[in-house]
């Protein structure tokens, strides 16, 4: 038993190692990235903390409803019309996370 209690704290520490992604990065990467990982057409570029406050203050209601409907240059559902309402929201979940 003593042997094992020197490796607890290296185990508590891997913990985050080996979290489960984000439901919504898959979908992000699948249909996201393109845009949101170059700021092509204007998209904020995810984990830019500037670019999404602006879009933030407006609440997480109006940036699903920009990603379902489209906004400016982005097309609704991010050109995939595949996406149900709920993996869209995923996607947008998964973009604030990384500036929350």
């Amino acid at each position: 038993m003593t042997k094992h209690r020197f490796m607890l704290p290296l185990i508590l520490a891997c913990g985050a190692c080996s979290q489960a992604p984000h439901p919504g990065q898959a979908i992000w990467e699948d249909t996201c990235k393109v845009c949101h990982s170059t700021g092509l057409a204007g998209a904020p570029v995810i984990g830019n903390q500037a670019a999404w406050d602006k879009r933030l203050v407006r609440g997480k209601d109006s940036l699903y409803q920009h990603a379902l409907e489209g906004w400016g240059d982005m097309p609704a559902r991010g050109g995939n019309p595949a996406l149900s309402d709920d993996e869209v929201r995923l996607a947008v979940d998964y973009m604030v996370s990384k500036v929350e």
